[in-house]
């Protein structure tokens, strides 16, 4: 398995069969899932920092806070006419 850093992130890079390209995953990034994949290593290295700079950029903006785990529960107000 090969590795590659960038901006403080690592990747782990495989190479897919099935997807005949190659396959990168960075390591441990909060609650997100990144993915990227490239034919050489030039374009895995371009998608790699090009992924990285984007979820840099996402989470620096105020209106994308992190995202809650869901709570498991359902609220719903009824009408009057529906109480017993």
């Amino acid at each position: 398995m090969k590795t590659m850093t960038s901006r403080g992130y690592t990747a782990e890079i495989i190479y897919s069969d099935k997807d005949e390209c190659f396959v990168g995953h960075v390591v441990d990034p909060g609650d997100d899932i990144i993915g990227f994949h490239g034919d050489t290593d030039a374009e895995l290295r371009d998608a790699f920092e090009g992924v990285v700079d984007l979820h840099i950029k996402v989470k620096e903006q105020p209106e994308n806070p992190p995202q809650k785990h869901f709570a498991w529960r359902f609220l719903a107000r009824l009408r009057q006419a529906f109480h017993l």
